[in-house]
C-alpha cells in the first residue's frame, strides 16, 4: 500500500518542531494516521498551550486551556496552533492544504467538512471550537465506516448536533458503529431529556436518571420527538432493526416486541421503563421478577421453602470449595434430594478461582471439566446436565482470544474425555459469553449482568444462547429459612435445570412414541420437511451450537418453540436394549441430520464429521492428550467403542453415530424416524455399517479414518478438526506411521464389531 505522503509530512513536522521537548516523544514517520500520530499532536498543542506536564490524554485539562485560549480560525496568531488543526485535519482525510499555519479558506473548508459529516453543519463559523478541537484530535472518525449502520450515524450526527452544549458532551464519532462510548453518550442524552442538570448528569443510568425516565421516557404507537429517537437509537446494541426515527410506527413497535422476547420482558412493544433499563444497563430493571437464583448458601428444607414462596425455581449451587480458602460454597450430602423434594430444579456451576487472566488455559480448562465431570457423578446428576464453567473478571478481548478460548476448548475436550456425559455453559460478562458462544463449544450461558461496569458487559448484547441472567443480590427469608441469593432472569426454553437426580435412561418403546409424537408435531407445524424438523429438535437438546450449524445448517427455532409450548417432556436419552448402553439422543439426532443433509460419500465430508469422524477426532485427542506412550492400536483396542471405559468415542458413542448413518441413509427415502427406528435390526447394525460405509474393508476404513484425521480439503472440517485438537502441541499434518497405526485400530474395532454381529447373525440362522 503506498505511504500516505500528506500524513507523512504532518509526521515529520511535529517530530522536527517538539524533538528537543520534554515530555515528547518522536513517533514513526510512516504515512499512518492512528493513533500514535494523534497523540503526537496531543501533547504538540499541550506545549503550545503551556502546559507543563504532556500526556496522550485530551482531557479537562487541555480541554480548559484550549477555551481560555478560545476557538483557533484565521485571527490565530500562533502559527503551530493551526498547523496542529491542519495536520489533524489531514489525518482525519480532509485537505486542508499544506501546513501553512495559515488559517486560510482550504484549512477553513477541511474543518467545515468534519463538522458537516459530525451532524454539526449549523455549527460552521470558521473556526474550531474547543470541543471540536478535542474531537480533531482523536481517533474518532466521522465517515462511516465500512461495517457501519447508515442509520445509527444518522443517530450519532442528530446526538451531537442536539447535546454538544451540555457540559458533559463531547462531539461523538459518527462512524456508524456502535461502542461503548456511544451507549454513554446515550445515557446522557437520556438525563438531559430526563431533566437532569449538567451537574447532575454522569452518564450513569442511577435513581435519577431511572426516575426520570419512569416520568417522561414511555412511549408508544402514536409517540414522537426526541424520546423516540432516543429509544430506537440505542436499540440499535441489540440485533433489531437499525433505524432511526422520530416517530414512534408499527415497524418500531416490532422492533421493541422483538427485544422484549428476546430479554424475556413483558411484549407489549413500548419503551416502558423495563425496556429502556434493559438497554442502557446489563441488570435492566433489577425490581423484574427471576425465577431462578445462585447462592453460596446450602439449600436446607427451610430454605427450600423460602426460595418457592419467593417464586425461584432453578437454583445454581457450586459442585466444589476453592483449595486453600474458607469459603463453603459447595453442594452438600443430601441437598440435591431436599430440592428435589421441595419442587426446586438445579444449575451446576464449577468455579474455583477463575478471576484473572492468568488462570485461563486449555490444560487448566481439561482439568476443570474431568473434576466437575467426577463431582457431578457423584452427586447423581443426569446425563445432559449443562455445567457452567465461570469467567469470573472483566475479561478483555485479548484474554479471550489468548486464554479463554483455550480453556474452554481444554473443558470440551475435558467432558469428551469423560464420555460426553454433560454438556458445558460459561459464566461470565455478555462480550465473554457472545464470543465462546461463536467460537467454542458452550450449549448455554449465565450471565453476569449484575456487574454492570465490567468493559464486557457495557455496549454488548446479551448472547443469543443466553439461559440465565443474574442482575441483582438480594437476601430473602429469615431464621433458618434466611439466605442470600444472587436473582437471575431464567429464559424460556433454554436451560431448565435439574429436577430429578439418577434417573433412568428411558426404555426405548418409549422413546420410539415420543419420537411419533414429535412427527405428529412437525407435520402440524407445516413448514419444511416433518424429518428435518424432528432432527433438529433432537440436536437442540446439547449439540445445537454454532459448529454443528456450520457442518449441517441451522435450526427452525420456531418448531422448537412450538414443542415446548406443547409441554412435552425432552427424551434425553434412551436404553440400547442389545448393546446394553444409554444412548445419547442429542448426539444422534445431529448425527443424522448432518448425514441426511449432507449423505456420506467416498471422501469423508461434513456428514461423517458430525457423527463417527469428530468423536473419532477427539477420540485421538485424548489419546495424545494421556497416554501418548501407548501404542496406537493398544490403545484403540481397549478403550475405543467400549461400555466399560468412558472416552470420546466409547460405544455408546458408536451406537449413536451407526444408528445416525442408517437413519439418514432411510430418511432419504421417505417414512419417519420413529418408524425406521422400528424396523431396524439392532443385531446387525455394525455389520451392515461396516458394509455400507466402508465395503467391509479395513484399508477403506483406515483411509476414511486418515482423511478425517489429516487430508480434509474442506476448510471447515479443517477449522473444526483444529478446535478439537487445540490442546495438542504438534496437532498431525500428515500421515505417518503413529496416525497410521491408529487409524488401523479403529478399523479393527469397527471388523471385530461387525465379525461378532456375523457370527450372531449364523448363529441364529442356524437355529
Amino acid at each position: 500500500m503506498p505511504i500516505n505522503t500528506a500524513v507523512e509530512a504532518v509526521q515529520h513536522w511535529v517530530n522536527t518542531t517538539y524533538a528537543g521537548v520534554s515530555g515528547y516523544a518522536p513517533i514513526a514517520e510512516d504515512g499512518s494516521p492512528g493513533q500514535q500520530t494523534m497523540f503526537a499532536l496531543t501533547r504538540a498543542l499541550q506545549h503550545e498551550l503551556g502546559i507543563p506536564e504532556l500526556s496522550d490524554n485530551f482531557g479537562s485539562g487541555t480541554l480548559a486551556k484550549v477555551t481560555a485560549h478560545g476557538p483557533i480560525g484565521p485571527n490565530e496568531t500562533n502559527e503551530n496552533l493551526v498547523k496542529i488543526v491542519q495536520g489533524a485535519a489531514t489525518c482525519k482525510g480532509y485537505d486542508p492544504g499544506d501546513l501553512t499555519g495559515v488559517f486560510d479558506t482550504a484549512t477553513a473548508g477541511a474543518v467545515a467538512a468534519l463538522l458537516t459529516d459530525a451532524g454539526l453543519a449549523d455549527r460552521i463559523d470558521g473556526t474550531v471550537a474547543p470541543k471540536v478541537c478535542k474531537a480533531m484530535l482523536s481517533v474518532d472518525a466521522f465517515r462511516l465506516a465500512a461495517d457501519g449502520s447508515p442509520q445509527l450515524r444518522a443517530a450519532q450526527q442528530w446526538l451531537n448536533s442536539r447535546y454538544l452544549n451540555r457540559s458533559a458532551f463531547f462531539v461523538l464519532a459518527c462512524d456508524g458503529r456502535r461502542s461503548r462510548v456511544l451507549l454513554t453518550a446515550l445515557t446522557f442524552a437520556v438525563q438531559y431529556e430526563g431533566g437532569l442538570t449538567d451537574a447532575q448528569a454522569n452518564g450513569n443510568f442511577g435513581p435519577l436518571t431511572q426516575a426520570g425516565v419512569k416520568a417522561k421516557g414511555l412511549i408508544k404507537a402514536g409517540s414522537s420527538g426526541p424520546w423516540v429517537r432516543l429509544f430506537s437509537a440505542v436499540l440499535t446494541h441489540y440485533p433489531a432493526a437499525r433505524r432511526f426515527t422520530a416517530d414512534f410506527d408499527e415497524a418500531l413497535a416490532a422492533d421493541a416486541r422483538a427485544l422484549q422476547t428476546f430479554c424475556h420482558l413483558t411484549e407489549n412493544g413500548e419503551g416502558d421503563f423495563p425496556t429502556w433499563a434493559s438497554l442502557l444497563i446489563s441488570t435492566g430493571d433489577q425490581a423484574r421478577p427471576g425465577t431462578a437464583a445462585d447462592t453460596i448458601d446450602e439449600v436446607t428444607a427451610a430454605r427450600a421453602q423460602t426460595l418457592r414462596a419467593a417464586g425461584y425455581r432453578t437454583i445454581g449451587r457450586y459442585l466444589t470449595n476453592v483449595e486453600g480458602t474458607s469459603l463453603d460454597k459447595k453442594i452438600k450430602p443430601g441437598e440435591l434430594a431436599t430440592m428435589a423434594a421441595n419442587g426446586l430444579s438445579l444449575f451446576p456451576i464449577y468455579q474455583t478461582f477463575a478471576d484473572s487472566a492468568s488462570y485461563f488455559s486449555w490444560n487448566q480448562g481439561y482439568t476443570d471439566a474431568l473434576t466437575a465431570h467426577d463431582v457431578a457423578l457423584g452427586h447423581g446428576i443426569d446425563a445432559g446436565a449443562v455445567i457452567y464453567f465461570a469467567v469470573d473478571y472483566d475479561a478483555t478481548d485479548t484474554d479471550v482470544t489468548q486464554r479463554v478460548i483455550p480453556h474452554f476448548l481444554g473443558v470440551e475436550a475435558g467432558l469428551r474425555q469423560r464420555g460426553g456425559r454433560y454438556s458445558h455453559g460459561v459464566y461470565g460478562a455478555r462480550n465473554v459469553c457472545s464470543r465462546l458462544a461463536a467460537e467454542a463449544f458452550p450449549r448455554w450461558s449465565f450471565v453476569s449482568g449484575i456487574t454492570s461496569g465490567w468493559t464486557g458487559n457495557v455496549a454488548y448484547p446479551l448472547p443469543g444462547n443466553w439461559a440465565y441472567d443474574q442482575i441483582s443480590t438480594i437476601r430473602i427469608g429469615s431464621g433458618s429459612g434466611g439466605l442470600e441469593i444472587d436473582k437471575c432472569v431464567q429464559r424460556t426454553g433454554t436451560d431448565a435445570g435439574e429436577p430429578a437426580f439418577g434417573s433412568a435412561a428411558t426404555p426405548l418403546a418409549d422413546y420410539l412414541d415420543w419420537l411419533d409424537r414429535l412427527h405428529d408435531l412437525a407435520v402440524a407445524y407445516d413448514r419444511g420437511a416433518p424429518a428435518e424438523r424432528v432432527l433438529e429438535y433432537l440436536r437442540a437438546g446439547r449439540y445445537d451450537n454454532w459448529q454443528n450449524r456450520r457442518l449441517a445448517g441451522g435450526t427452525d427455532a420456531g418448531f422448537i418453540a412450538y414443542v415446548d409450548a406443547t409441554g412435552l417432556a425432552r427424551v434425553r436419552t434412551y436404553r440400547d436394549p442389545v448393546a446394553g448402553v444409554d444412548v445419547d439422543v442429542s448426539r444422534f439426532g445431529s448425527a443424522t441430520l448432518a448425514l441426511l443433509r449432507a449423505p456420506a460419500q467416498a471422501v469423508p465430508g461434513r456428514g461423517d464429521f458430525a457423527g463417527w469422524g469428530g468423536d473419532l477426532v477427539a477420540f485421538y485427542g485424548g489419546w495424545r492428550f494421556t497416554e501418548p506412550a501407548t501404542p496406537a492400536r493398544d490403545y484403540c483396542a481397549a478403550k475405543l467403542a467400549t461400555s466399560e471405559i468412558p472416552a470420546a468415542l466409547d460405544l455408546a458413542g458408536l451406537v449413536a453415530a451407526v444408528d445416525a448413518y442408517h437413519a439418514a441413509t432411510a430418511l432419504a427415502a421417505g417414512g419417519t424416524l420413529g418408524g425406521h427406528l422400528r424396523a431396524t435390526d439392532r443385531g446387525t447394525r455394525y455389520l451392515r455399517f461396516y458394509r455400507g460405509r466402508f465395503g467391509s474393508d479395513p484399508n477403506a476404513a483406515t483411509t476414511a479414518a486418515q482423511s478425517i484425521l489429516v487430508d480434509t480439503g474442506d476448510n471447515i472440517l479443517k477449522a473444526a478438526r483444529a478446535l478439537l485438537l487445540r490442546g495438542l502441541a504438534d496437532p498431525p499434518t500428515s500421515v505417518d506411521e503413529q496416525l497410521r497405526q491408529f487409524c488401523r485400530g479403529f478399523a479393527d474395532r469397527l471388523a471385530t464389531l461387525a465379525e461378532t454381529e456375523q457370527l450372531q447373525l449364523k448363529r441364529r440362522e442356524v437355529s
